[in-house]
């Protein structure tokens, strides 16, 4: 019901990273064609890291242009699935200490990969970070009509009585988070990063009233 998320996949004519993992490769050790654009082969069972600059796009060999917020989610998850398959450490367990660590790196990584590109603002986040724009807990806004919305939110949850009240301010919110997903959208399309950050502190914002009336709403 609170979840808030876009499975859109559409063209644009910027370009911002170069992924050089999206392509399948062969396998260092026996030169097989690897099964994914991980460096872990089910052949020979060879497994190596990944370079430590390696983007998370890179580990789905995902496309991460012409716009990096755009992410097609069932092709996420799907390669998200086959990866966590092939590096999971109980299929290297039997294959030596030195590869069932390398896969427990591996493993996790890809997790936390999935995990930020699949939710629009830790993806957000990590695209300006990227591009050397983090945002912090500390970030704020200017936006005085904005901030006193959040701040007539919270009063309503906390001064609720009755079910309706939280919840057509959920509704409300819901309009708010969606219209701000497609903000960014537009935004990193159009290779606006300082814009694109303001819109991702708002979503932040945005996501804590959602997450306050679900509490509220949970409890009552």
């Amino acid at each position: 019901m609170f979840s808030v998320s876009r499975k859109i996949l559409r063209q644009h004519p910027a370009r911002y990273f170069h992924s050089s993992l999206s392509r399948k490769s062969n396998c260092p050790s026996c030169t097989k064609v690897l099964p994914s654009s991980l460096p872990a082969c089910t052949n020979c069972w060879h497994i190596s890291s990944l370079p430590h600059n390696t983007k998370h796009y890179e580990i789905f060999g995902l496309p991460d242009e012409p716009n990096p917020f755009v992410i097609h989610l069932p092709t996420l998850k799907e390669r998200f699935r086959s990866a966590q398959v092939l590096c999971h450490p109980d299929s290297w367990a039997s294959k030596g200490a030195n590869k069932l660590v390398v896969a427990q790196t591996l493993s996790a990584r890809i997790n936390e990969a999935y995990q930020c590109l699949l939710k629009p603002l830790s993806r957000a986040e990590y695209i300006l970070n990227c591009h050397h724009l983090p945002v912090s807990e500390a970030d704020q806004i200017d936006d005085i009509q904005f901030i006193s919305g959040i701040m007539d939110a919270r009063e309503t949850i906390e001064d609720a009585t009755e079910k309706s009240q939280v919840e057509n301010l959920v509704k409300k919110n819901t309009s708010e988070i969606r219209e701000t997903i497609q903000e960014l959208e537009n935004l990193f399309g159009r290779a606006q990063w300082e814009d694109a950050k303001s819109a991702a502190i708002r979503l932040r914002y945005l996501e804590g009233i959602e997450r306050a009336a679900k509490r509220w709403l949970d409890d009552a």
